[in-house]
This record gives C-alpha cells, sequence and structure tokens, in this order.
C-alpha cells in the first residue's frame, strides 16, 4: 500500500535561486536526512542510495519525469530495492520569497508488510519531511551550511534511538519498574482512604 507525505515551506530567496538548487538532486543529501548520495548516469536519469528501515541502505535508479523551469520537478523510480516518485513545485510568493510544496509516494517497504510498519515506527516519514524542509531553508538562506546541517543528529535518528531504547530490555525495565512504582504508589494513597479495597485505576 503506497504512503503519501507531504509538506510545504517558504523561504527568504527567489523562486529561480531555489528551483536551481532542487534542479541539481546532488544537492538533496546535503539536507534531505535519509539520502544518502545521488549521481547522475545521464541527461534525466539518477542512481540513488537512501537510509532504509533499521539501518539498511537502499539504492535505486530514478528518472526525472518532469522539470519546468522555475514551476515544478518530477520524478519516478525506475529499478532498484525502493518504489518512488515525488514532485517538488516552487511557487514566486514575492521576488524574494518562494513557496516550496513537497509530495512523494513509496511503495513495496522492504519486507512488505512488516517493513512498511517497522519504517513508520523508527522513523516518521512526515518528522523526516518537516525537518528535511527546516534544513533546506536554513541552507537556502544562509543560515547554516551542509556541513553543519549533516553534524546535527537528525529528529528520526533521535526517534529510532528512543524506540530502540524502549524495545531493548533496559528500556523494558525502566518501562516495567516506573509502573510498579507508580502502581504502588497509587496503592499506598488508595489505602489511606479506602482500607477495605484497592482501586487501580488507566
Amino acid at each position: 500500500m503506497p504512503q503519501r507525505v507531504e509538506g510545504s515551506i517558504e523561504v527568504e530567496a527567489p523562486v529561480q535561486e531555489v528551483y536551481g538548487y532542487w534542479q541539481t538532486l546532488e544537492n538533496l543529501p546535503q539536507f534531505m536526512t535519509n539520502v544518502e548520495e545521488v549521481r547522475s548516469t545521464g541527461p534525466d536519469t539518477t542512481h540513488w542510495r537512501v537510509k532504509g528501515p533499521l539501518g539498511a541502505s537502499l539504492e535505486f535508479d530514478a528518472r526525472t519525469t518532469q522539470d519546468q523551469e522555475n514551476e515544478a520537478i518530477g520524478w519516478n523510480t525506475e529499478d532498484g530495492e525502493v518504489q518512488t516518485s515525488g514532485q517538488v513545485r516552487f511557487r514566486e510568493v514575492t521576488p524574494s520569497r518562494t513557496s516550496v510544496e513537497v509530495q512523494m509516494n513509496y511503495w513495496d517497504a522492504p519486507g512488505g508488510r512488516a517493513g512498511e510498519v517497522a519504517s513508520r515506527i523508527v522513523a516518521n516519514p512526515q518528522v523526516m519531511m518537516r525537518q528535511d524542509l527546516q534544513n533546506f531553508k536554513e541552507i537556502i538562506e544562509g543560515t547554516a551550511t551542509p556541513e553543519e546541517i549533516q553534524q546535527r543528529p537528525a529528529a528520526a535518528t533521535a526517534q529510532s534511538s528512543l524506540v530502540a531504547f524502549l524495545t531493548s530490555g533496559a528500556g523494558l525495565v525502566v518501562v516495567g519498574g516506573g509502573l510498579v512504582l507508580w502502581l504502588l504508589m497509587r496503592r499506598r494513597g488508595g489505602s489511606r482512604s479506602k482500607k477495605s479495597r484497592i482501586v487501580f485505576e488507566f
């Protein structure tokens, strides 16, 4: 079942500059946290390497299907471990301000339905989209360099680390211990007012 992720942002930069940055697809790894490499393989074809679920590295080939100057760029995968399509639309708000709208679709997550569920748990695509667009804004507006962006911990990485901790032995002990402590505190509080019975509320 396809996943659709959408996002938008306004940036302080002329539309031709914003479009030109996105048109050079090799720039995408500078601000997209899950894209490791985009390499040109022909006039309208590229090879991508991306981070997949649970740290896997996935590769695919894509073809640019739409390229309207200062208006839109679109692509579809042709071969590889991921099936995806996407479109970026550009709209001039003022001569120095541009609206960027991104829509991405994913099919056949590695591992089937289980892989799709795992990818949603460890890396929320909508969170990643918001972070990527904010990264792009900072780069195009000159408030951060690509190197600075790449050194930051990704929101998705932090989320993945939290999930990994909570599902680990230590995480289960901490959560379980906290629950037992909470129940004991509830029991103690309840015994003061109702000594005849104990009530657990969730």
